[in-house]
């Protein structure tokens, strides 16, 4: 939504300024909607594109609405409709408790925009930050059926999976990528600053090194030769692989084949897929969406474009009359567990229930792995600093004994 830089008189003739999102793109009707709720718009121009950017893809100025937030929203919401409490007070009782302005923001907007008559389902639909599709959709089923509260609480538990799933994926891969970063920073800061004082200190004693000084002393030299040229070739590197990857279709085939080849990445990632298809899966079948609708949603999630592939080949074969438990087997879209959980619910007519189930087995296995990462990775990394330490401390250690011995004679 764009955002606009405003500044109002309140009801109280207290002055306030700052920068707003709101779901339209004409400042006089940007200013009719911010004073609609009783305030005078002195001020409102809309941001410059770029800024605005920016603004969305990093929150600055404007904050972000975490999962964890919108889940409790959503579950407070459903709590106090089906306490009996009707949507325009659940929702002004919501805004005064949000302690994050931008999510305060965006109830104020929903709550003026079902005043003009809509409903809460079409409300949302012009806030996609605040209501992905299943959200959206469930909404409407629950507004449809008389479910209402029902089909907010499944929404706020659906956005708490999707949470939990990708924390963590991202805890797994986080863990062992600090620990890597640990060990090069301890290489570099022997390598560039200690072992060349200590070498030169040697060499101006006049003392004849042994082979592991003079190794330490290549690897020094390397350092200080090509280190910081390499680094910026790597970065280089990065930034236009980056780009590459944004610009070619087979680029990010070929990266994400390459990602799900490495043995502990690929188990992360292979649970984090499986668990987001069937959470999808199950959730958005128990909502009523169709099971082509329900692939192009899922296949729409998957950022690994080996599953993506595989699963739009599933979606082709669901289209050509295959069932989808063979057509996911067919394509290897899933795991052979996954696959015939699926299977089950195909046929006992509660598909739902059995992804759901298939979601919570794996989201529990991708939290078991982040604790087997700790556990395994962290003695690991430390044999690793231990073994290189100690080689060069016999480096260091050879030239001040043969000090020692000659200065004893």
């Amino acid at each position: 939504m764009p955002l606009f830089r405003y500044k109002v008189l309140t009801e109280t003739g207290e002055l306030q300024a700052g920068i707003i999102d709101l779901p339209l793109t004409d400042p006089l009707a940007a200013a009719r909607y911010i004073e609609h709720g009783g305030a005078l718009a002195l001020e409102i121009v809309p941001l410059p594109r770029v800024v605005d950017a920016i603004a969305h893809k990093t929150g600055l100025g404007i904050g972000k609405i975490t999962r964890p937030e919108l889940s409790e929203f959503y579950n407070n919401l459903g709590m106090l409709v089906t306490a009996g409490v009707t949507v325009m007070d659940a929702l002004e009782e919501l805004a005064a408790d949000a302690k994050n302005p931008r999510l305060k923001n965006a109830i104020s907007c929903i709550r003026a925009d079902i005043q003009t008559g809509q409903t809460l389902g079409e409300a949302l639909e012009r806030h996609p930050h605040l209501a992905p599709f299943v959200v959206l959709h469930m909404v409407r089923i629950g507004e449809e059926t008389g479910q209402l509260d029902a089909m907010l609480k499944k929404a706020a538990d659906h956005i708490r999976h999707i949470h939990d799933i990708i924390s963590a994926t991202k805890r797994a891969l986080t863990y062992p990528a600090f620990l890597l970063t640990v060990v090069l920073l301890a290489v570099v800061f022997w390598f560039w600053y200690v072992v060349p004082q200590l070498v030169t200190l040697f060499q101006d004693m006049g003392l004849e090194l042994p082979a592991p000084t003079r190794l330490l002393m290549a690897i020094a030299d390397w350092f200080q030769a090509w280190f910081l040229p390499t680094v910026g070739g790597l970065i280089l590197a990065g930034a236009f692989l980056a780009w590459l990857r944004r610009r070619s279709q087979p680029v990010r085939y070929a990266m994400s084949a390459l990602a799900l080849r490495i043995p502990v990445l690929a188990v992360i990632l292979h649970t984090s897929l499986v668990a987001r298809a069937t959470e999808y899966l199950g959730i958005m079948m128990g909502a009523g969406i169709s099971i082509l609708r329900t692939l192009d949603l899922v296949i729409e999630s998957t950022a690994n474009e080996v599953y993506k592939s595989r699963l739009h080949g599933s979606l082709q074969s669901v289209k050509n009359g295959i069932i989808l438990s063979e057509a996911l087997r067919q394509h290897q879209a899933l795991d052979p567990f996954a696959i015939r959980m699926v299977a089950v619910g195909e046929m006992t007519g509660r598909l739902d229930d059995q992804a759901q189930y298939v979601a919570e087995l794996y989201r529990q296995k991708l939290a078991g792995l982040v604790d087997v990462l700790a556990k395994t990775l962290e003695p690991m990394i430390m044999i690793f600093l231990g073994g290189m330490f100690a080689v060069i401390m016999i480096g260091l250690l050879l030239p001040v004994y043969e000090l020692v011995t000659k200065l004893g004679g």
